[in-house]
Formats: C-alpha cells, sequence, structure tokens
C-alpha cells in the first residue's frame, strides 16, 4: 500500500528512480533475512548438541532482524548510484550565508603592527 502511495505521489520524471528506490529496498530487505537466516543456520550447527527448547518466533524473529538493515544497506546503495559524485563544483563552494566555503579575506583588512615594547612585561623573580 506505501509502495504505490509512493508511486502514485512522484511525478512521471520520478517515477523510474522511486521505482529503483523500492526495488533495492526489497532486495535489501530479501538479502538481509537470507543473511539472517544463514546465521542462524550457523548458530545453530554451532550449537547442535545442547538441548535448546526455542519458540518457533524466536527462530523467525532471529532470521528478520537482519533485514531492515539489509534493506537500508540496499537503499545506501541505490542513492549513491543516483547521486551525482562526479560534479566537480558543490553548492558549499560558493561563499554564500550558511555555506561552508571559506570567507575571501581581503588584504586591506589584516594589520600588521610592528614590534612595539609591552608595558606590562614579566620580569624574572630573584627567589
Amino acid at each position: 500500500m506505501i509502495f504505490k502511495m509512493m508511486m502514485d505521489a512522484s511525478g512521471e520524471d520520478e517515477k523510474p528512480v522511486v521505482r529503483g528506490f523500492l526495488k533495492h529496498l526489497v532486495l535489501g530487505f530479501a538479502g538481509g533475512v537470507a543473511v539472517g537466516s544463514i546465521l542462524l543456520g550457523g548458530m545453530l550447527l554451532s550449537l547442535q548438541n545442547m538441548d535448546l527448547d526455542m519458540p518457533l518466533l524466536w527462530i523467525f524473529a532471529m532470521m528478520l532482524q537482519c533485514g531492515p538493515v539489509g534493506g537500508l544497506i540496499g537503499v545506501g546503495i541505490y542513492l549513491s548510484r543516483v547521486t551525482q559524485r562526479d560534479s566537480d563544483e558543490d553548492v558549499d563552494d560558493k561563499p554564500s550565508p550558511g555555506g561552508n566555503a571559506p570567507e575571501e579575506v581581503e588584504f586591506d583588512q589584516v594589520v600588521i603592527r610592528p614590534n612595539s615594547k609591552s608595558g606590562g612585561a614579566l620580569k624574572p623573580s630573584k627567589a
């Protein structure tokens, strides 16, 4: 239902991006569940000599806990492909209010003072 709402709310030029986002989300979740199943199988094989009275719900929970992490990884992979990283010019490279660009220094603002005698210089103690 939420996937359909996302597809309906997107414009024609955004539909391929949303479709790819949802595809990577679902595939990442499925991959996470598969990894969780493999880890559960490995754990149960390593503990096969123990008497484990685990409810079936715990087994499913152990498998499913890797699903959301896999979904986030899938979305991160897709978003790193979609964003343009090869652009040389960054938005923050230009000076603007709130930007991270260094402020340009005008040399008429820099004041260089010659060495002057300091009035309150410390003198060594005789103790």
